[in-house]
Parts: structure tokens; sequence; C-alpha cells
């Protein structure tokens, strides 16, 4: 929760300052960058959604979470590596790491998150 906390609070001022620069300059407004502020705002009540069903415990709650959890691995593994690496024994340990280890961390996290016992007594089911 804490880690989706902080991405509420990123994605929150990234909108906040995205608005704002429609307050600042109301000539310059076209559709994709209010397209831009709509999605991150979407994304900030999808967020606090979620934090407020695993707070209280509701099963909805645990299924966001999961789907939270699932769009940040993808979304890590699609963005784009922009790295600098000295050689390509480096290059083979980041695309390792990027590719091997961050699904299996995630993967992890879900489990214990979603499916182990102790989330079963958590949210109740």
């Amino acid at each position: 929760m804490i880690v989706l906390v902080l991405i509420v609070l990123l994605i929150g001022f990234g909108a906040i300052s995205s608005i704002w620069m429609l307050i600042a300059a109301p000539g310059w407004m076209n559709g994709r960058f209010l397209l831009d502020v709509a999605i991150r705002l979407a994304m900030v009540a999808l967020c606090v959604s979620v934090v407020v069903g695993i707070a209280r415990r509701r099963g909805w709650g645990r299924w966001l979470g999961l789907l939270v959890l699932a769009g940040l691995t993808v979304m890590m593994l699609m963005m784009p590596d922009t790295t600098q690496y000295d050689n390509d024994a480096q290059r083979s340990g980041g695309a390792f790491g990027r590719m091997i280890l961050l699904p299996l961390l995630m993967g992890l996290w879900g489990y214990r998150f979603g499916f182990s016992a102790r989330a079963k007594r958590y949210f109740g089911s």
C-alpha cells in the first residue's frame, strides 16, 4: 500500500501540474493534452479506490490491487531501457534483471498479496 500511495501522489502531482498549465495558458489547450489530464485523473481515481478497498478489506480491493500490480509489471517491461552500459556483460545483466527477475519479483508480490494464507485471512475469504 505504501508503494501504491506513492504512485498516487506522483500521478496526482503530474495531474495537478497539467491542470496548472491549463490555467496558466488557456489558449494553448488541445485535445491530446486534455486526454492526458483525463487519463492521469482516472489513474489517480483507480489507485485511490484500490487503496480504500484494501484498507477496508474488500474482495474487489484485492482484485484491483492485483490488476495494478500486473499493470505496473507490464508498464515496467514496456518502458524503453535508456541505461548506458559499459560492456556486454552489464547489458546482459540488466536485461536479465529487467526481463526475468522483475517479473518473478512482481509475481511473488502478487501471490503474497492476493493468494497467500495471510491474504485470504486479511480479505476474509
